[in-house]
């Protein structure tokens, strides 16, 4: 099978203050055959969230030292498909679901990929399904 995670679905599997059994049933039942896209914009997200978590005094920098390796425990495939066709896509899709562009990146790989989208965001969850890409549920 072939997913897509988003950053929100990766936060889920390695912090522990995250941790959601649906998701780590998800991702534990994942063999090797299994492949895990995100688009290349998710490695800044995912410095962006590290960087809110020492702000806020969720977590020390020491901590967040720790768990930034912990991103290689998810094997991603990052994607770094680009340029103006991508763009124009992503605009649409964003326009037409009320997205951000970052979340439109992850429902375009998705249908691209004709992958499965994993995430928790619920307003990315619906764009999928009312754009016809599969999900699957975490709750």
């Amino acid at each position: 099978m072939i997913y897509v995670y988003d950053v929100s679905f990766i936060i889920a599997i390695i912090l522990p203050d995250e941790i959601n059994e649906s998701v780590d049933n998800i991702h534990d039942a994942l063999d090797e055959n299994d492949t895990v896209y995100i688009p290349h914009l998710t490695w800044y997200e995912a410095a962006n969230i590290f960087r809110n978590l020492v702000i806020r005094k969720r977590f020390s920098v020491e901590e967040v030292r720790h768990y930034i390796p912990m991103l290689t425990f998810v094997d991603l495939v990052t994607d770094y498909v680009s340029g103006i066709n991508y763009t124009t896509k992503i605009w649409q899709l964003s326009n037409d679901y009320n997205l951000t562009a970052y979340d439109a990146a992850y429902l375009e790989l998705a249908e691209r990929k004709n992958a499965i989208l994993c995430t928790l965001d619920v307003d990315l969850l619906n764009a999928a399904k009312k754009h016809g890409v599969r999900t699957l549920e975490t709750t």
